[in-house]
């Protein structure tokens, strides 16, 4: 009874998984603080070389065009893959010097080059507009997209997004960083 009763409130521990460290670390972790950051940035680096590998750009490549042939309308498809598309991509990519327009981080992965007023609302002339389109790190743009697609289920909501500008989405995309953060 004694001996339950006692392990009960001792802390169950263990060395650091580091060869040659014996550092005494809680059961819930692997590393010591000392190796563990050095083992996230070593997993780090090889996401990031494997990113930039061939195969991690073939496997990209292949779910975009996926993306396009089952989950993307054909004439939003037949849009984004027009050279008039690919031209004013770039052009307002090296406008925002590839920098994310919501949060300042730098946009290295892709480009994601977002509508202001989403595409399947504005007329023909906003959606090749450089006025219209804006830089958004990959974060950004997914956190966009799903309050367009909020605000579009709401009555009338396909005309409030047609008055939401760049101002106004800038200040709700920093606002629900700051509660992601806290």
């Amino acid at each position: 009874m004694t001996y339950r009763s006692n392990r009960k409130h001792k802390k169950i521990v263990h060395e650091c998984g580091e060869p040659l460290c014996h550092k005494i670390v809680s059961v819930s972790k692997r590393y010591c603080d000392a190796h563990q950051q050095q083992h996230e940035a070593a997993w780090q680096e090889k996401k990031d070389e494997y990113r930039r590998s061939k195969l991690g750009q073939a496997i990209r490549s292949q779910k975009a065009k996926r993306y396009d042939d089952t989950e993307r309308d054909k004439e939003a498809a037949k849009f984004y893959n027009s050279k008039q598309w690919r031209s004013v991509r770039d052009y307002v990519y090296a406008r925002d010097m590839a920098v994310c327009q919501s949060c300042g981080n730098v946009v290295t992965d892709r480009k994601v080059i977002d509508h202001i007023i989403p595409l399947r609302i504005c007329d023909s002339k906003q959606a090749l507009d450089s006025a219209n389109l804006w830089t958004l790190c990959y974060r950004c743009h997914t956190r966009k997209t799903s309050l367009e697609q909020i605000i579009s289920k709401q009555t009338q909501g396909d005309n409030k997004l047609r008055h939401l500008d760049r101002k106004w989405w800038a200040k709700v995309l920093n606002e629900k960083k700051e509660d992601y953060i806290q």
